[in-house]
């Protein structure tokens, strides 16, 4: 009688142990340039538990460009994106089309984007650069609009003045510049610090404050999806900022934890100690801006400041590429997520970071 009474228990506890466990919920991550150590902070996220902890699990795929990446967003393609503001604003100028997306995480809270010449060159100013050709990744990038704003400011136009190449990233880039195929280079600082690392000196051409000052990529997703699942959302942005900050105390650890997730980040052969520490160096020029908070405040991490959007949409309409302000800028993002997604201990955070290898 014990055996036949146990049997059932048995049986039902062999079937518990043999369910698999409760889904995660997948979050498809739209990058607007290849993944790397510096935008891998859901990689270390993944290494520390922090995703299992939320039930999800994230699939990072990139694009060429805010201009391809978002209306993968708005076929529901892609959960979240991480592009430049720039082409949302435009979107809600009379007679456009407007996305139906929103930002509701302010990741890179300052400018990434840089001018950068041969350090020997003879320009010396943005001005210098009248009637000569300047490397951009692709005319799809974000960042294409504020650069013909600055260039309309000073006196110059894209096209009649001086020409924007698309040369793609990384290798293609470099070897434009040093060949003398392109005068200068406008991408995002990290490219600019990986060609220093590897020998080839640059010097940074001056930009007015006031573009130094704009916030560049933050988490997008469709207005739908923040509607219905904001719980996923505010966990996919609590992983990234608790990753953001164990990154920032223990950088080396950052990018040995992304290598070990991500093999194919590793650059092959070469010296392991100078490998690492040019990882390093491309993590230490963008965490500044990853923690741009202000001064005095606690970091709300994911928080769009007050008049932030306004400065961005106001420099568009000074550099000619927007015609008005005229119109609600709480249809761009929202921070309704943030107080969730700060839902988090920093102190144990600071402790998961001595884990990394």
């Amino acid at each position: 009688m014990r055996m036949r009474a146990a049997l059932p228990v048995a049986l039902a506890a062999l079937m518990l142990w043999c369910a698999p466990a409760a889904a995660q919920q997948k979050v498809v991550l739209g990058l607007v340039s290849p993944l790397t150590v510096v935008n891998g902070q859901m990689l270390v996220a993944r290494h520390l538990g922090y995703l299992a902890e939320e039930g999800i699990e994230v699939e990072t795929i990139a694009f060429n460009g805010s201009a391809v990446l978002l209306p993968q967003i708005v076929a529901k393609r892609v959960t979240v994106g991480f592009p430049n503001p720039d082409p949302l604003v435009i979107s809600r100028q009379p007679g456009k089309d407007p996305l139906p997306l929103k930002f509701f995480y302010n990741v890179i809270r300052e400018n990434v984007w840089e001018f950068a010449v041969l350090a020997g060159s003879p320009v010396k100013t943005l001005t210098d650069l009248k009637g000569r050709k300047i490397a951009v990744g692709a005319l799809t990038f974000g960042n294409i609009p504020l650069t013909r704003a600055m260039f309309k400011e000073l006196g110059m136009e894209v096209g009649r003045d001086l020409e924007l190449v698309p040369t793609g990233l990384g290798a293609p880039a470099f070897l434009a510049l040093k060949d003398g195929r392109v005068d200068a280079l406008n991408l995002f600082e990290t490219l600019h610090t990986q060609l220093e690392t590897q020998g080839t000196p640059l010097r940074r051409l001056k930009m007015p404050q006031k573009y130094l000052d704009l916030f560049s990529n933050g988490f997008i997703a469709h207005e739908d999806t923040i509607r219905a699942n904001p719980k996923l959302l505010a966990a996919f942005g609590r992983a990234f900022a608790k990753a953001t900050l164990a990154c920032n105390v223990n950088r080396p650890g950052c990018v040995r934890a992304a290598w070990k997730e991500e093999p194919s980040l590793k650059p092959a052969g070469g010296n392991e100690a100078k490998l690492l520490a040019d990882a390093v160096a491309l993590l230490n020029a963008r965490y500044d801006k990853y923690l741009a908070f202000p001064k005095a405040d606690l970091p709300r991490w994911g928080e769009y400041p007050a008049g932030a959007w306004k400065n961005m949409v106001q420099v568009m309409v000074d550099g000619g590429q927007i015609q008005t302000a005229n119109f609600d800028l709480n249809t761009l993002y929202t921070n309704a997520l943030v107080p969730a997604i700060n839902n988090f201990d920093p102190a144990a955070v600071l402790a998961d970071a001595r884990k990394l290898p």
